[in-house]
């Protein structure tokens, strides 16, 4: 201890090895940590002084030379890292969301003889977070799985210093990769259908509109479609949840405490459908006769006793698949054109509706 303690005071200046951060690295040279994660990329596109700025900060903190290392080499690491992250303070992996799309990655990655990097982070997208994990390991791509994703951030998404695809967010910036299912045509069905069935006071169980994508479209697709067939969405019929089935519930659980209460409801996704079946169930009311219910992504359990749930599905493992073999496909390219991908999605019509389904 003493030998170690000797050595540092040689060097009161430079930071131990296994302190010294990206963040540090940044500081030093004057930089953002976009610009140190492209230098450790080995990316052209930095100016040769700015580059000799970050290798001086590095080799002054005794950052990670093993990292920086392997990042100079020119060969691919034959790896992709998927990121993970998600409103709720806990991802679970055996919802059928992620195990679909890991399923599907997996797929071609074990094709195409690359490996698979799983990072999760718990809470709304940290960009900066991410960003530090992802400079810390070698990788020829990331494939982002962030629903909460906000127009504000894809500046620091674009500065990963490698080739991104989004996945389950789109955005209205033409330069950036995303495959995600198509929102649009699966909440139009739903409407028509219900309309179909005689249908006219029909209320919706929104997600997060403030921060999901996938929520805001949902409820905007369902407004547009009841304004095409002519019928009204009074503001009680639209309930706030949060993609849980306890929102669900007690989403339900307010609609049922209306005077003029809706004959139908469309919820965002399968989970919040569930809640609100349990609340009707409670309620002494039975799903598909006393009220129609529809969810969103047909979820395993949607297909089973006792829900039988009328649902959108959306296909999470062709998601990945689609995702996996852009990502690959974008790797290396250097004068890219983005592409945006939406899967088409399919109503699978059971009980819960009234329509006889099976």
């Amino acid at each position: 201890m003493g030998g170690l303690a000797h050595s540092q005071s040689k060097c009161p200046g430079k930071a131990n090895m296994a302190d010294a951060t990206i963040y540090d690295v940044a500081q030093k040279a004057g930089v953002s940590i976009s610009t140190v994660s492209r230098v450790l990329n080995n990316n052209q596109q930095v100016m040769e002084e700015t580059r000799q700025k970050v290798l001086a900060a590095i080799t002054d903190l005794g950052y990670s030379p093993n990292f920086i290392a392997r990042s100079l080499v020119a060969n691919n690491a034959k790896l992709i890292e998927v990121c993970f992250s998600w409103s709720s303070v806990k991802i679970n992996m055996e919802n059928a969301w992620y195990s679909g799309l890991l399923n599907g990655i997996n797929e071609v990655l074990q094709e195409e003889k690359f490996g698979l990097l799983i990072n999760t982070i718990s809470g709304v997208f940290g960009p900066e977070e991410f960003q530090r994990r992802i400079a810390q390991n070698k990788v020829d791509g990331v494939l982002l799985v962030s629903p909460y994703l906000r127009e504000e951030e894809i500046p620091s998404v674009k500065n990963f210093g490698v080739p991104v695809v989004l996945i389950g967010c789109r955005m209205a910036e033409g330069d950036l990769d995303y495959v995600d299912c198509d929102n649009q045509k699966g909440v139009q069905e739903v409407v028509d259908h219900l309309v179909k069935l005689r249908h006219k006071k029909i209320a919706c169980i929104t997600g997060e509109v403030e921060i999901s994508r996938d929520a805001a479209d949902r409820l905007a697709v369902f407004r547009q479609a009841m304004e095409k067939h002519g019928l009204a969405v009074p503001e009680s019929y639209v309930v706030g949840g949060d993609f849980s089935e306890g929102s669900g519930g007690r989403a339900m659980d307010r609609l049922l405490t209306l005077p003029d209460r809706p004959t139908a409801v469309f919820a965002s996704n399968d989970w919040m459908a569930v809640g609100a079946w349990k609340s009707l169930e409670k309620a002494g009311l039975t799903p598909g006769k006393e009220m129609a219910l529809v969810g969103f992504d047909d979820i395993p359990c949607a297909g089973r006793s006792p829900y039988f749930l009328t649902t959108v599905r959306q296909d999470y493992s062709a998601i990945g698949v689609r995702a996996a073999r852009l990502l690959i496909e974008k790797i290396g390219v250097q004068n890219w054109n983005a592409r945006h991908i939406l899967l088409p999605t399919q109503l699978v019509v059971r009980r819960s509706c009234g329509s006889g389904g099976k």
